[in-house]
């Protein structure tokens, strides 16, 4: 008889950056912190990872600047509204 459910651990990292090694950053990070604080990876175990992380790594991202500068272009008013 199963005694405990899902089990949930937030890993800290590095910040990601464009054209990081991001495999080998999640790899030393789980390591880093199955070693701190002592669990241990079993068969069928799953890792997540968001996929902000994954874009961010690829430079697949946008700025709050390019979300700007694409408004202006679409809406040249100084004023933008809901009617």
């Amino acid at each position: 008889m199963r005694c405990v459910g899902t089990v949930v651990r937030g890993i800290r990292t590095p910040i990601i950056k464009e054209n990081d090694d991001l495999v080998t950053i999640v790899v030393d990070s789980l390591m880093a912190a199955k070693e701190s604080e002592g669990f241990e990876f079993r068969d069928k175990d799953i890792v997540a990872i968001t996929e902000a992380v994954v874009g961010i790594s690829e430079g697949n991202y946008v700025t709050v600047d390019d979300v700007a500068e694409d408004l202006q272009k679409k809406f040249p008013s100084k004023n933008i509204g809901v009617t």
